[in-house]
């Protein structure tokens, strides 16, 4: 299975371009046919920002309903039902034998889609399709997994000192608790908890840094 970001822009989506001018972030969270939910944020702290952008999205001839479901200053829950013209970006995603794993994020213009496609047959012919139908795609990240399943960040002993090193107080500033109390309650030895820790740490460090490009 291959996993992989792609960042997507359509002329065709009032939201994008909307969002080349104003400082907010989309995050769709549900998809259903032409229904979306989504949480629009502000990104310069105040509510204004929000107030435009639903205020230009309900003039766009696209957007057949919208509404807000929740509201704070910096955040506006949406549903939102589309109308545009051909397939979509969700949609020519799933004609090809793919998914989109949600989230999908609009910023700065572009859209982020997290794609899953079976095998590169399939993720190939997602991609040229995008291509062809949409202004510009480039690929942001690219993950393959022989086994045909996503495996987990953590190994199950890493997640199980992580937990509970968390819950415990390991990580609060200042510590609640030292390794060999975790340790301890694991029945596992000071030095095999700090190394269980480490490889943990540094492999959500490594996915933190690549998820964000850093």
């Amino acid at each position: 299975m291959i996993e992989a970001i792609l960042q997507i822009t359509s002329e065709n989506y009032y939201s994008c371009e909307l969002t080349k001018k104003i400082p907010v972030r989309i995050n769709l969270v549900s998809i259903n046919g032409p229904e979306g939910f989504g949480i629009i944020e502000s990104l310069d702290g105040t509510e204004v920002p929000l107030r435009k952008y639903l205020k230009f999205m309900k003039r766009s001839s696209s957007i057949l309903e919208i509404e807000i479901t929740h509201k704070s200053n910096l955040q506006y829950w949406t549903r939102a039902v589309h109308s545009i013209d051909g397939a979509s970006i969700h949609d020519t995603v799933l004609e090809n034998g793919c998914m989109t794993r949600l989230p999908i994020v609009i910023s700065k213009g572009s859209q982020y889609h997290t794609i899953l496609a079976p095998s590169q047959q399939e993720f190939s012919q997602v991609f040229d399709n995008l291509k062809e139908r949409f202004t510009s795609v480039k690929l942001e990240r690219v993950r393959r997994y022989p086994g045909g399943i996503i495996a987990p960040l953590l190994t199950p002993k890493q997640i199980d000192a992580v937990r509970l090193a968390y819950t415990q107080g390991y990580y609060e500033i200042p510590r609640k608790c030292e390794v060999q109390e975790i340790a301890k309650e694991l029945g596992i030895k000071r030095v095999a908890m700090q190394e269980r820790l480490r490889r943990a740490e540094r492999t959500i460090m490594k996915e933190f840094v690549q998820e964000h490009n850093l």
